[in-house]
């Protein structure tokens, strides 16, 4: 909620640079929770990696992700869970909202030809790429709507002002000197009498 308040407060003075830092810790988080799942998805649900294992040969595995929280939904859940089954796939745990845990009998390979989705897909809903696409689009027309209201509302402010042209320099063929006014000259003041 910090960052969404910072961004908003940064839009309304119109600070890109604070706007860039955000940006770049946004990206930056995301990067360090992906590398974080990565290791917990390697190291600590190990399925069929010890041979002395309780679980049952004969079984593959795969996460399917979602790149928003996608799965957080029960009806888009029931939907993914349905889709899968058609490849044979059984879902074993969902590790969070974005990613979730498939195991299937060897044996349904068989099936794969017969399939609408590919059996195989790790990804669900749109790619991350297009994701962070837009959310780039989305951030630049924030900032270009908050620059131009900002230009439109100074412009409006300042634009009554009148302004007043500094006089020319002096020309080189005048000899440096300045054309001035003639002076008019003083008389003799001779007092009354």
């Amino acid at each position: 909620m910090l960052t969404v308040n910072a961004i908003i407060i940064s839009t309304i003075i119109l600070d890109v640079g604070i706007q860039s830092v955000i940006i770049d810790r946004i990206f930056r988080a995301k990067q360090g929770n992906r590398r974080r799942e990565e290791v917990e998805e390697e190291n600590l649900t190990r399925y069929e990696s010890n041979t002395s294992s309780d679980q049952p040969k004969g079984w593959e595995f795969k996460i399917l992700r979602t790149s928003s929280g996608g799965f957080r939904g029960r009806k888009v859940l029931n939907k993914v869970c349905t889709e899968e089954s058609q490849a044979g796939w059984i879902l074993l745990e969902k590790l969070d909202d974005h990613r979730l845990r498939f195991r299937r009998p060897i044996t349904a390979r068989d099936r794969d030809t017969n399939c609408k989705i590919d059996p195989y897909r790790t990804r669900y809903g749109i790619a991350e790429s297009v994701e962070t696409l837009t959310t780039i689009i989305v951030l630049l027309a924030i900032m270009s709507g908050a620059a131009a209201l900002g230009f439109t509302t100074l412009n409006r402010f300042f634009g009554d002002w009148q302004t007043h042209s500094v006089q020319n320099a002096p020309r080189s063929g005048d000899n440096n000197t300045m054309r001035q006014p003639p002076s008019p000259i003083a008389k003799p003041t001779t007092p009354p009498q």
